[in-house]
This record gives C-alpha cells, sequence and structure tokens, in this order.
C-alpha cells in the first residue's frame, strides 16, 4: 500500500463517494423495516439531514488543507488527547470494516454458496482488500469511475427489465405512519451509510494543488441518493409486502428479472456487483484505518500549507508507506476479521442494531465529533488563516 504523492481527481472522488455508498443500499432491509413502502423517500430526506454534516466536513478541511482528520485532531486538541480522539475515529473505521465484512460473509454463505463456512468467505475476501491495499489505494479509486458505470448501468437496466413485474398499488398508502417513523428512518439512513462518507476525510489530502473536497462529497452523497430511493421504490413496487420480510429486499427482487431464455439468473450478476462494492468499502475503511494509526505512531505534525504550497503538501501528504510499516496491512486485516466474527450472532440482530442503535453509535463519530472539533478550532482561531498570517 503506498502512502505517498498519490493524487486522484474531485470526479474520481465523488465516483467513489457513490459506489462506497451504494453496497450498502443494495442491502436495504433495515431501511424497509421501519419504514416499509414509503421507504423509497427517506433517500432524500436523509440527504437533507447530511448537508449539514458535509458542511462540517468541508469546514474542517478548509481549515487545514493537506490535513486528514488525524493530523487535524493534533493540531485542534494537542498531541495527547488529539490521539484519544483520532483513537476513537479509528475504533469507528475499524468497527465499519467489521460490520461490512461480516455483511459480506453472510450474503456469500447464505446467498452464493450456501455450502461455504463464513470465516472462509470472510478470510478470502480480507486477503483481496490486502491486495487492492498493496497495489494503491489511487488505483481502487481509479476504478471507481468504471465502477460507477457498472453500477449505474446494471441498475437502470435491471429497473427496465422489471418494469412488467411492477405492481404500483404497492406503493399505497403513502404516508400513513407515526411520524417518529419517518424520523427514525430518517436519522438511519443519515448515519447507515451517508455518514459513513467520513471514511473519505483520510483521503483528501490525495485531491492534490486547490482541491476541495465538498463538492465531490456532495455530487457522490446525491447520485447515491437517488439510487438509493430507485432501488428502494423497484423492490417495494416488486416484492410488496414481502418487502419486509425477506433479508435482502434487493437481491429477492432482481430474482422476478428474466427476458425469455437469454437473461436470466441476474441475481448472480447483482452478487459480483456488490462483492466487488464491499471489496471498494471495506478496502477504503481499512485503508482510512491503518494511515490513521501508522500518522498516529509516527508522532509527527506536518505544517499547515498556505495558499501557495497546497501541490507540496498534498504530494508529501503521507510520509509513511508500506516498507516502514510493513506488518501494519495485515495485522489491521487479522484484527478486522476476528472482529467480524463476534460482532453478531445472527443476520436478524444485525438487522435489528441496524435499524435502532446504529443511527446513535455512528452519529457520535460522524457528527458530534467533527461538530466539536470544527467549534473548538474556531474558538482557538485555529486553521489556514492563521497560518497564512504567520
Amino acid at each position: 500500500m503506498t502512502l505517498e504523492k498519490e493524487n486522484i481527481s474531485s470526479k474520481e472522488l465523488a465516483f467513489a463517494v457513490f459506489c462506497f455508498i451504494h453496497g450498502t443500499v443494495l442491502r436495504s432491509g433495515f431501511i424497509i423495516s421501519v419504514t416499509r413502502n414509503d421507504s423509497w423517500a427517506m433517500a432524500f430526506t436523509g440527504l437533507l439531514f447530511m448537508l449539514p454534516i458535509v458542511a462540517i466536513y468541508a469546514g474542517l478541511l478548509r481549515k487545514f488543507p493537506g490535513k486528514s482528520l488525524v493530523e487535524i485532531d493534533d493540531i485542534i486538541f494537542g498531541p495527547i488527547l488529539g490521539k484519544v480522539i483520532s483513537a476513537l475515529y479509528l475504533f469507528f473505521f475499524a468497527s465499519l470494516a467489521a460490520l461490512n465484512t461480516r455483511d459480506l460473509g453472510n450474503f456469500v454463505a447464505v446467498h452464493m454458496m450456501p455450502e461455504t463456512p463464513i470465516a472462509a468467505a470472510i478470510a478470502v475476501f480480507l486477503l483481496g482488500c490486502v491486495y487492492t491495499l498493496r497495489k494503491g489505494i489511487e488505483n481502487l479509486i481509479n476504478l471507481s469511475t468504471l465502477l460507477f458505470i457498472i453500477s449505474a448501468g446494471a441498475l437502470a437496466l435491471n429497473a427496465i427489465l422489471v418494469l412488467k413485474e411492477v405492481q404500483p398499488e404497492f406503493l399505497k398508502p403513502l404516508f400513513r405512519l407515526e411520524p417518529q417513523k419517518y424520523v427514525q428512518a430518517t436519522v438511519s439512513v443519515t448515519a447507515v451509510p451517508m455518514g459513513e462518507v467520513l471514511a473519505f476525510t483520510m483521503l483528501t489530502p490525495m485531491l492534490g494543488k486547490n482541491g476541495k473536497a465538498a463538492k465531490p462529497l456532495l455530487l457522490g452523497l446525491v447520485l447515491s441518493s437517488v439510487s438509493m430511493a430507485i432501488v428502494l421504490m423497484r423492490d417495494i413496487v416488486t416484492l410488496g409486502p414481502l418487502v419486509s420480510i425477506v433479508s435482502l429486499p434487493a437481491f429477492e427482487s432482481i430474482r422476478y428479472v428474466s427476458l425469455g431464455d437469454i437473461l436470466t439468473r441476474l441475481e448472480s450478476v447483482y452478487g459480483v456487483i456488490l462483492i466487488i462494492l464491499f471489496l471498494l468499502k471495506v478496502s477504503i475503511l481499512l485503508y482510512a484505518f491503518v494511515l490513521g494509526l501508522t500518522q498516529m505512531l509516527s508522532g509527527k505534525r506536518r505544517p499547515l500549507s498556505n495558499p501557495g504550497h497546497e501541490g507540496q503538501a498534498s504530494g508529501t501528504a503521507q510520509s509513511l508507506n508500506s516498507k516502514n510499516h510493513p506488518p501494519l496491512i495485515l495485522i489491521s486485516a487479522a484484527l478486522v476479521f476476528f472482529y467480524s466474527l463476534f460482532v453478531f450472532e445472527s443476520m436478524m440482530e444485525n438487522k435489528n442494531w441496524g435499524a435502532t442503535t446504529a443511527p446513535f453509535f455512528s452519529l457520535t463519530f460522524e457528527f458530534l465529533l467533527p461538530a466539536v472539533s470544527l467549534l473548538v478550532a474556531c474558538l482557538r482561531k485555529l486553521g489556514r488563516a492563521r497560518e497564512v498570517k504567520a
């Protein structure tokens, strides 16, 4: 894994955000279990609630250009408290990696290869993530454009082919649930999966000279919101009452797709796309964890860049590479492996956690900690303006 002198474009970052979120969108059961046939609208209400959170991320990144989240914590809170805050973020990244890895293991063991032990599926998957990171995170982000085209194309094709099975009456009655249900689902969508883009604050130094993270993050979220609404509406009008019963509505709705004897069993194609999207997502989370851990262990703080030196800051954004700390990737993957095996006892427990506890757990890291960091930075008058004057 190369952590040095890598650059990505804003467009690639936006598509990476879409692919990062889209993998979670395809397993939408935790949303449907709350708001049922109105779940499609939660994609847009969740996006609205996400806007102020993105503004907080943008504010931090604008104040400390060329810095990752871990480096920003050191500047705002000092070397001791800053590392405590950073350790909380690393715990969150590791937890997200383990939760998503377990979801992938459940999917493979239940829907794709029922005879495969879940531990074996998870081990092979994580080895794939390690291999991906060894080849460089930049290469993975570069592939996000192709993955976006494939995912969006597959979604559009599936939506067209499933039209003959659509029953619009399954959307009724509209918006008849208790208001707290909509609030719960909106918060769930905001926290899981949209708020998980917090991990990209570890990648934004790779945007290079004058790179701004707010627009690509927002574009990726908007694209993801539209795709989420389409997926949820397709599942609802196809499955009807069954949508809140099956464990993976998107997978079940795709079973309805066929075009004579030419196109059948498209759920297998869906399965491959989902695995690739999970590979991208867990690799990014694992990268964020390893990079943050590397920066904490290095104990070095780079100076803030001024307007004339963003390129230099981004070019030297990560001073350590895999040759300096070769065990970190494998050790981190091993940690995620064991964590994922014990995080949940059943898929139902996972689903219930996603609909109830997960939003509060996630928003602590996605909203509360960044908001406090930005507030402290403003009160202490830290950031780019002060460095430029100095």
